[in-house]
């Protein structure tokens, strides 16, 4: 039986519903919108549904997959009996969801984030900044990744990791010197914040480096997907300072070849691997000819190369371009500003 995977950022769903303890400026309950966010999922018709910016909390996940999904697809929670929303070891407003099919509900268990902090030895870990050499400042995930683990018909089974990693608003003002340079407070805080997610994409390999170690000649299938946006200045910052992304360092290296992870638009139309556009002051680049591919699904190599029961073949990703469009008429009435990416695996 194929398997659809799709993750999708639903852009400030809590305040979706009633009551949204969510500060953010003209956001409340939008029917139409929800109803859209309905019919966009009928037609895509994932088995699997990784919601990021998803409802803070069990209850409005709970609530949410009622109201706005009809039931039609359900959360998977942790189990353990009377579990508080703390386990999830996520806060604020926008968290990881994984959404499933009710006849998948049985095949499907959410993973503790404690097992994920025992097996990288860690729930914080020090951030050197540039020029800081000896001194270092904690840092743990604004959001944690969660692990939904699902079997397959034969009993094996595949991890899926819904990550977002996203720099948190620039609390600077974007401004330019006399010089046309980018004043050096905001180059600060962007080069900070890039350098905390950048640590984050490493605390994920490291979990995936423990779990190859564990599985020893049998390697694992692992999937990583989410929303990985390092902020304003698409590359900019990257070229000409950090030297690498967020992206690739969840890829992984090829010199650890077996542990290398495909992206599932590897073979996609190259002009449609974006996911969202805005405008970007950094770049000076109008939303309209900034397109940017913020949303990812990647993989393990057992995943592609029939190890498993199921397998990602050749033109198995996409962006749903076409599904997005049809229910986003124009720029104020959008389903989202995020356009879902899907992988299927045959």
């Amino acid at each position: 039986m194929p398997l659809k995977i799709v993750s999708w950022n639903l852009e400030w769903a809590d305040t979706l519903l009633p009551d949204s303890k969510a500060t953010i400026a003209k956001r409340g309950p939008d029917p139409a919108r929800c109803k859209k966010i309905y019919q966009a999922l009928k037609e895509m018709d994932p088995d699997i549904l990784c919601v990021l910016e998803g409802p803070a909390g069990v209850k409005r996940a709970e609530q949410f997959g009622t109201e706005v999904f009809d039931d039609e697809w359900v959360p998977i929670l942790l189990d353990s009996p009377g579990t508080k929303d703390k386990n999830y070891c996520t806060g604020g407003w926008q968290w990881i969801w994984f959404y499933v099919k009710p006849e998948l509900k049985d095949r499907c268990r959410l993973q503790a984030p404690a097992i994920w902090q025992e097996k990288t030895e860690c729930k914080k870990w020090p951030v050197h900044l540039w020029g800081e050499m000896y001194t270092t400042k904690d840092h743990e995930h604004y959001r944690h990744p969660q692990v939904l683990v699902y079997e397959f018909d034969d009993g094996r089974e595949m991890e899926l990791i819904g990550a977002h990693l996203k720099s948190l608003y620039m609390n600077t003002k974007f401004k330019r010197d006399e010089n046309n340079n980018i004043v050096r407070e905001y180059m600060n805080e962007a080069l900070t914040n890039r350098i905390k997610l950048a640590t984050e994409a490493r605390n994920v390999r490291k979990y995936i480096t423990k779990r190859f170690e564990e599985c020893g000649d049998k390697p694992p299938a692992i999937m990583i997907l989410g929303d990985c946006n390092d902020g304003p200045g698409q590359d900019y910052f990257e070229d000409n300072y950090l030297f690498y992304s967020v992206v690739s360092n969840l890829e992984g290296s090829l010199i650890e070849s077996e542990e290398f992870f495909y992206h599932a638009l590897f073979d996609f139309d190259p002009d449609l691997s974006w996911s969202i556009r805005f405008d970007d002051p950094v770049t000076k680049k109008s939303a309209k000819e900034n397109p940017l591919l913020l949303d990812h699904i990647l993989f393990s190599q057992p995943l592609a190369n029939g190890s498993y029961p199921l397998r990602a073949a050749k033109h198995a990703g996409k962006v749903e371009h076409e599904i997005w469009e049809k229910y986003s008429p124009n720029k104020k009435n959008m389903v989202s500003d995020h356009r879902p990416v899907s992988l299927l695996l045959t």
